[in-house]
């Protein structure tokens, strides 16, 4: 593979966005799995400390070393779409 999504060709390209939409749609399925059978503030705890240590490289260390790489990855963990009522409280 690549060491850069725009060295990529297109068939290898689309594998690729497959492949990363289908992790996110995983992560999606945990958080709200951990919602509904831990409860909301353990799914809002998750999230949380999931993207601290994604931010601080505790989960991939390689995820610093490109700002358009971190830009991409941190809003789409932040914007998981699921019912948050801690967030929620939060946000009024």
């Amino acid at each position: 593979m690549a060491d850069d999504i725009e060295e990529m060709a297109g068939p290898e390209l689309e594998q690729v966005k497959i492949i990363l939409n289908t992790l996110y749609l995983c992560i999606e399925y945990a958080v709200k799995h951990v919602a509904q059978h831990e409860g909301a503030q353990a799914a809002s705890d998750l999230k949380a400390s999931m993207l601290k240590a994604l931010k601080s490289g505790d989960i991939d260390m390689a995820l610093l070393e490109n700002a358009r790489t971190f830009d991409l990855v941190i809003p789409k963990i932040e914007q998981l779409p699921w019912d948050d009522p801690i967030a929620e409280r939060h946000r009024r």
